[in-house]
């Protein structure tokens, strides 16, 4: 039996290569939530981009331990492609129960334009396990592209490459 982790990438994993892993640039998150006021300099457009990033991250281990609000918030940090690859991926592994511990981010953002930004991580979710089972092998490269839609950044692609990658 896979633990509740290597459920949830091969979920990720897969969704991407049957949906792609793209959403429309305007597209915008619809669920009503306010999002942060838009920062002024450079330095402030990577550091809210990367909380971001870390934020759809920071949900979805919450939401992954059973906390409901968690799995709510990820309205505010991800959109369109992004945010159902991970919806998807919460649901199946959902029937593995909750998860303990958390994956490791070493994320890199480059604010390419004032509505642009990309990151480039290596996740190690090896301690991110189901029912006491191990994690995948080996962490795994993520590419993902931010959306600022005026008022917040938002992680809108996502593709999260398979266990070694990086």
């Amino acid at each position: 039996m896979r633990s509740g982790s290597t459920r949830l990438a091969l979920t990720v994993c897969a969704l991407l290569a049957a949906v792609g892993c793209s959403a429309p640039a305007a597209e915008t998150d619809g669920a009503g939530t306010e999002p942060r006021p838009a920062p002024t300099a450079a330095g402030g457009d990577e550091e809210a981009a990367l909380a971001a990033y870390t934020g759809m991250w920071d949900a979805v281990v919450a939401a992954s331990h059973g906390d409901e609000e968690a799995s709510r918030a990820l309205d505010d940090h991800a959109v369109g492609a992004a945010r159902e690859i991970m919806r998807t991926a919460l649901d199946e592994a959902a029937a593995g129960g909750n998860a303990e511990g958390e994956p490791v981010l070493d994320p890199a953002v480059t604010v390419e334009s004032p509505e642009l930004a990309v990151v480039a991580d290596c996740v190690d979710d090896s301690a991110w396990r189901t029912g006491g089972s191990a994690g995948t092998a080996g962490p795994r490269k993520v590419d993902a592209t931010l959306i600022h839609d005026g008022l917040a950044w938002r992680v809108s692609e996502l593709r999260i490459w398979e266990a070694g990658s990086c």
